[in-house]
């Protein structure tokens, strides 16, 4: 913590620094003045948290000093200094409201110093901390173009900060790397939060030989927080050069108290129009990071250097062929599938045509779920014929979790070769049973029997009693267990649904009953396999 010494006798000056081991005690003597006038200099230079100050001095006396640093609103908290008979202007000081505490010269020892100085520094802290709250709430009510807000006047920043935002600028949103879902996000996957950014953390330390300065940080919600640089002076690399090298300071810094994987996204702004692009600017990296599965995890990206769809003027057109080439891919295939054909570089090179457009020349976001989803409809169909569970294949429990495009496209090469290799090796079941199966997967919400699946696929029950037992291993009833309590897995870890909503959604009349099902299929109750016990 800065402190200065303010008095107009060098050797009062000497005999204050030398009451106290400043840095022991965690405080730093940053400079000293003989008069209000210089004093004020060195406060809006150094920013200092504390100045122990002498009422009598010539130019500027103390009260005048304390008076204009108040009137700066440079959060700086004042021990006045005097004699006896200064006592009056010790008062009218105290009245400004930033003064601390007055001692008398005379009076004065090392622990009624050192007792004034941590209640002057208690005092800043619990200030300062209502003005960083203050302050980022004005920074994103402002970047993220909030109804009524305007920008504040540099006398309004938090201590230590630069006036704000004069040009050139530089934003960075830091996000939580979360899994791809084919599911919508909100039920999707949650990412491990990252740590809240603040004024207190050392963001600023990591800045401080770089030439940018720290202007504000605050989270935007539970994944990403956001945060925005100033440079304070002229630096020898080419800006985004150097701002990318800050941050990747940043993240090492952060990742030795954060496990969480993160990634960071940001834009640099030299225009003079910095502050009235700065929502343009946050919608940017916004737009980037709703791609970031293109992106993939642990990156550190510049928005500008992406190719997002909004950008480019040709995108539409792209990302409309690319629509129209993925139905025909995805039907080759579907037809290796029917083939039953299993040569590993016969899928991998049409599931590599399926991605490719995807990826370029722009990102094409929504081609991807639609391909996600087709080759998840295709592989399920082909499940079925063989009597076997629907899969997801980013369900994180079953599989490892996927980030990226490129992960995502390995995913559904390793699935459709186990696939081949699995119609390659047996045939496939009866039209009457895939009927009775698709049959149960349409309807396993309602209270179906053996009997209404008999009647749907025009034969009788017992036949269709023989025809799971024959070709699947095991009964009816047993199928649609197996369907329901698979189904109940899923709404358990993907959401925070009632149990009787549960119950019901998979096919239960009573939660009671649905609880014991799923106990003795999985091993344990479904409100411990919510919380993560997912033993079997």
């Amino acid at each position: 913590m800065k402190i200065i010494l303010v008095d107009d006798e060098r050797i009062a000056t000497e005999h204050m620094k030398s009451l106290l081991d400043w840095e022991a005690h965690g405080f730093h003597i940053a400079a000293t003045a003989t008069n209000g006038r210089s004093a004020l200099k060195l406060c809006e230079d150094l920013r200092p948290q504390i100045m122990i100050v002498d009422i009598r001095m010539p130019v500027m006396d103390g009260l005048e000093l304390i008076h204009a640093a108040t009137e700066r609103k440079l959060g700086v908290k004042f021990i006045v200094m005097s004699a006896y008979e200064d006592f009056e202007y010790a008062r009218k000081a105290i009245s400004l409201g930033s003064v601390s505490s007055y001692l008398i010269k005379h009076e004065v020892n090392s622990d009624k110093l050192l007792l004034e100085v941590n209640k002057a520094k208690d005092s800043w802290e619990t200030e300062e901390a209502q003005r960083v709250i203050q302050r980022s709430e004005q920074l994103k009510a402002l970047v993220t173009r909030t109804a009524g807000a305007t920008l504040a006047s540099s006398s309004n920043l938090p201590n230590g900060t630069p006036p704000l935002l004069k040009p050139p600028y530089a934003m960075a949103v830091f996000h939580s790397d979360t899994p791809f879902s084919a599911v919508p996000a909100a039920v999707a996957v949650a990412a491990a939060p990252l740590p809240r950014l603040t004024w207190e953390q050392k963001l600023t330390g990591s800045a401080e030989d770089s030439g940018w300065l720290l202007v504000g940080a605050f989270p935007l919600n539970a994944d990403q927080s956001l945060a925005l640089f100033s440079l304070k002076s002229a630096i020898a690399a080419p800006m985004r050069e150097s701002f990318h090298a800050l941050l990747q300071a940043i993240r090492e810094q952060l990742s030795q108290t954060c496990p969480a994987s993160f990634s960071i996204c940001y834009t640099c702004e030299a225009d003079e129009r910095a502050v009235t692009s700065l929502p343009a600017s946050y919608h940017k990296i916004t737009a980037a990071l709703h791609h970031a599965v293109f992106i993939g995890p642990q990156a550190t990206v510049c928005a500008d250097d992406l190719p997002l769809p909004q950008l480019l003027p040709s995108a539409q057109q792209d990302i409309s062929f690319a629509h129209s080439s993925s139905s025909a891919r995805l039907q080759e295939v579907a037809e290796l599938l029917s083939q039953h054909a299993n040569g590993s570089a016969q899928i991998e090179s049409v599931v590599t045509k399926l991605f490719t457009p995807l990826c370029q020349p722009v990102w094409n976001l929504r081609g991807l779920y639609h391909t996600a989803r087709g080759l998840t409809a295709l592989i399920n169909e082909h499940r079925v014929k063989r009597g076997l569970l629907e899969i997801d294949p980013f369900d994180t429990e079953a599989y490892h979790a996927v980030y990226s495009t490129r992960d995502i496209q390995a995913r559904f090469v390793c699935l459709l070769r186990e696939l081949c290799t699995a119609l390659d090796e047996a045939r496939s079941i009866s039209h009457k049973l895939q009927k009775a199966i698709l049959f149960i997967h349409a309807h396993y919400r309602e209270d179906i029997s053996i009997d209404a699946v008999a009647d749907a696929v025009e034969i009788s029950a017992s036949y269709l009693f023989q025809l799971f037992k024959r070709e699947l291993g095991r009964t009816f009833l047993d199928y649609l267990t197996e369907h329901r309590i698979h189904h109940a897995k899923r709404i358990l870890r993907h959401g925070d649904t009632k149990m009787t909503e549960v119950a019901t959604l998979v096919g239960y009349r009573s939660p009671q009953h649905f609880s014991q099902v799923f106990k003795k299929l999985t091993g344990t109750l479904p409100h411990q396999y919510r919380s993560g016990d997912y033993s079997r």
